[in-house]
């Protein structure tokens, strides 16, 4: 079989399940079922990704895999969808950070599934450590002893990053191997952390310290926010900063519940959840392809 790896990857996309929803059909979503999914026809869309999902746990655990098990464990398991923001893919100085959890303070995890190295992980860790305190990675539990060895050479930031390994029955939180993140702020970035914000979120934050907002003209709007911004003291800097991140992906627990399980990641966050019942109606028909 040829390697499919990208085309499931692309299955738990937004854009996949919006021209699903729109159109019914989608290339991508044909060409996975029909490598993946034996028997297909006359099967409904919910039992297709189910069954999809199932040839990710199988043979190709891939990075959207573990950031849907980390969500559900981490979410709803661990915290609580009313008090904790996760967001994805976030752009942290030169690198994109696959999963931050925001819940009275920042952790980002950096993921290694079953199709990625180490190689990029010091410079990784370097950059998520310019805008939050506290990092982890997620990996395998057979990848133990040599990522513990990699950030053993790390010195003090090495030593403050956390370790969860995720192992055959998706379990990472009971793993005798886990080690948890301590604080490391000496890499510390107002540009890095402020950055991390849309235009509303840092005004926000410097009417909430300065009582204002910079009185200049619309070129160099941003740039004096930063500016003013770089006053605050990085710790209360990156407080503020969290509050905002964390008024994102708003969703409700009954919502969230209501997710199918596989879906849980791409609807999150994708903002989809306002599709609820769009979706529910697509996963119910017979699959016609």
């Amino acid at each position: 079989m040829a390697d499919n790896s990208r085309a499931i990857n692309r299955v738990f996309t937004k854009s996949v399940l919006n021209e699903l929803l729109q159109h019914g059909k989608n290339e991508v979503f044909d060409y996975v079922v029909r490598s993946c999914v034996p028997d297909h026809k006359n099967k409904t869309h919910r039992v297709l990704f189910s069954e999809i999902y199932s040839y990710l746990d199988r043979q190709k655990r891939n990075e959207y895999y573990y950031m849907n098990t980390l969500l559900n464990r981490i979410l709803i398991g661990y915290h609580s969808v009313n008090t904790t923001t996760a967001l994805s893919q976030v752009r942290i100085g030169q690198h994109i950070a696959d999963f931050v959890m925001i819940n009275g303070e920042g952790k980002v995890y950096e993921i290694k599934s079953n199709l990625d190295n180490f190689d990029r992980l010091n410079d990784q860790l370097s950059d998520y450590f310019r805008a939050f305190s506290k990092v982890l990675v997620l990996s395998r539990v057979y990848e133990y002893e040599r990522l513990s060895a990699l950030l053993d050479r790390l010195g003090d930031m090495g030593d403050a990053v956390g370790i969860y390994l995720m192992n055959d029955n998706d379990t990472f939180f009971n793993s005798s191997s886990r080690r948890e993140p301590k604080a490391f702020n000496d890499y510390l970035e107002h540009s890095c952390i402020f950055k991390l914000l849309r235009k509303r979120e840092y005004e926000n934050v410097l009417v909430a310290y300065f009582g204002e907002l910079p009185h200049t003209v619309p070129v160099r709007h941003f740039r004096e926010c930063l500016n003013w911004f770089s006053q605050i003291p990085i710790i209360e800097a990156q407080d503020l900063a969290l509050k905002e991140l964390k008024k994102r992906n708003a969703i409700t627990k009954t919502e969230y519940e209501n997710i199918q399980t596989e879906l849980k990641s791409v609807v999150y966050f994708s903002g989809l959840a306002h599709k609820l019942p769009s979706i529910e109606r697509l996963l119910e028909t017979t699959y016609g392809g």
